[in-house]
C-alpha cells in the first residue's frame, strides 16, 4: 500500500460516564448513539465503523486466555470504537456536518466520560478480511 492509498482511522478508547450501569452503557452506544451516527457515516462514504465491547463479565475470564502469563493487564476502557475514513478530509466533513453538530456530538453527554476517554488517529491497515488474506 503506498502512502497515497492509506486510509485514515480514528480509534476511541471509551469510558462510560460515572454512575452509568455497564449494561445500559453498552446498549446505549450500540443502539441509540450508533443509530444517530451510522447513517451520517454512510452518507459521507465512510468505510468502516466497529465497536468492541469490554465487559466485566468477559474481563473476569481473561486470565484463561493467557494461562502462561503471571498477570494480564486489563484495559480500563469500556469499549473501543474504530471508524475508518478514506482520508482525513472525510473525518473533517463528518465533524462539520449539521447532524453531527446538533445530534451526534451533544449525545456524548448521555453516556461518555469525556475526560477519561482517549482518542488516537492514524493510518489503517487490513491484513485479513472476511476470512481471506488481504494482499498489497
Amino acid at each position: 500500500m503506498t502512502e497515497s492509498q492509506r486510509l485514515f482511522a480514528v480509534t476511541i478508547s471509551a469510558k462510560r460516564k460515572p454512575g452509568m450501569d455497564e449494561d445500559a452503557y453498552h446498549k446505549y452506544i450500540s443502539q441509540t448513539h450508533a443509530g444517530h451516527l451510522k447513517h451520517l457515516l454512510v452518507k459521507n462514504r465512510i468505510l468502516d465503523y466497529t465497536m468492541q465491547h469490554n465487559t466485566s463479565g468477559l474481563m473476569k475470564d481473561i486470565d484463561q486466555l493467557f494461562p502462561n502469563l503471571s498477570s494480564v493487564n486489563h484495559s480500563p476502557y469500556d469499549g473501543f470504537i474504530t471508524i475508518v475514513f478514506r482520508d482525513m478530509q472525510d473525518y473533517i466533513n463528518v465533524k462539520n456536518d449539521p447532524h453531527y453538530l446538533s445530534v451526534v456530538n451533544p449525545d456524548h453527554a448521555n453516556f461518555a466520560d469525556g475526560p477519561s476517554t482517549m482518542m488516537s488517529f492514524g493510518w489503517f491497515e487490513r491484513h485479513v478480511a472476511g476470512g481471506q488474506l488481504v494482499e498489497g
